[in-house]
């Protein structure tokens, strides 16, 4: 038999393109965009009673758990070395080195996602605002750094106004909604005079609780950054300067 497409495809995609031993990037572009391939699809055990490692009564020598991919020197090493590179120590190293390509991808992903700047979109009405806080179970907030006891205080008033409109908001009827949402907006155009934007956001969060039950829970994220933080990024939409 003959090794499949899938099963080399298993192959190259769990070694990482490397080969087990020394790591090596196995495939490559070479000089004028060449594709050059040092990689070899190796057999564990060999299905040729002269070959390496060979053991008689064996279905199928070409399976994935039978082959290790490795560069063109290690393979040569490891047919010539047979005392050293036992059956055993190449499917351990092929294991080893396959959880080593898993552990660095996902790794990467991780510092990825912690890295990635998190984008909120800037509330500009008041009616915006409602519907992000309005049947909100709970609430994140966050805010630049306090410079006075003032500053503190005012920021403070805002999201506990913020959070008493949330609450309520399940409970008036559509007369009393849009009132609230002229409020709103109003206390918008208090915090813009005083040097202020307010992000915001909706997301549904799967909570835990004491007793080990869990329940989808409506959060609203509320975030008041001075006009001029480093943090808020500024984008041209249609050949304006609006956030």
């Amino acid at each position: 038999m003959a090794i499949t497409d899938k099963t080399r495809k298993s192959l190259w995609a769990k070694s990482g393109n490397r080969c087990s031993i020394c790591k090596t990037e196995l495939f490559n572009d070479g000089v004028e965009k060449n594709e050059f391939n040092i990689g070899e699809e190796c057999h564990i055990i060999s299905s040729k009673s002269n070959g390496p490692r060979y053991k008689p009564n064996i279905n199928d020598y070409d399976l994935f758990n039978n082959l290790i991919l490795l560069c063109r020197n290690h393979h040569k090493e490891i047919d010539e070395l047979t005392e050293t590179y036992t059956e055993d120590i190449l499917r351990y190293m092929k294991l080893n080195h396959e959880n080593w390509v898993k552990s660095t991808i996902n790794d990467a992903i991780d510092k990825e996602k912690k890295n990635k700047p998190r984008l909120i979109s800037r509330i500009t009405s008041g009616k915006e605002l409602l519907t992000v806080i309005s049947d909100s179970h709970g609430y994140r907030t966050d805010y630049d750094d306090i410079d006075n006891k003032e500053e503190a205080e005012y920021i403070g008033s805002i999201f506990q106004e913020l959070v008493d409109y949330g609450d309520i908001s399940s409970m008036v009827e559509t007369y009393d909604k849009i009132q609230m949402g002229f409020q709103l907006n109003e206390l918008l155009k208090g915090l813009e005079d005083r040097g202020y934007f307010l992000f915001g956001e909706k997301g549904i969060e799967k909570w835990k609780f004491g007793d080990g039950t869990s329940d989808n829970w409506k959060v609203a994220t509320l975030i008041i950054k001075k006009k001029d933080s480093s943090e808020i990024l500024k984008v041209d939409l249609d050949e304006t300067n609006e956030l």
